[in-house]
């Protein structure tokens, strides 16, 4: 996956998905190698995700300032080995 389709695939899995473990469980799954003769798919995998979320009571001009920016999607960056 390009950096691009792996913020694609966990947007659309957040959509049917709240338990970050069960978004995280899928990308891993995607993302792993078949079968190991090709020598992929041997090394370990680690993910984070972080979510934000609005804090509880927050105030209307706290919810009008976040209303005018748009949502935080992390981009991830491929790490060469």
């Amino acid at each position: 996956m390009s950096s691009q389709q792996l913020v694609d695939f966990i947007h659309e899995q957040l959509q049917v998905e709240n338990r970050l473990s069960a978004v995280c469980e899928r990308v891993l799954d995607r993302c792993l190698a078949p079968s190991t003769l090709g020598g992929e798919g041997c090394d370990n995998m680690t993910m984070i995700v972080v979510q934000f979320k609005k804090p509880i009571g927050s105030t209307a001009s706290t919810d009008e300032q976040s209303s005018q920016s748009e949502p935080a999607v992390a981009e991830s960056k491929p790490v060469e080995s």
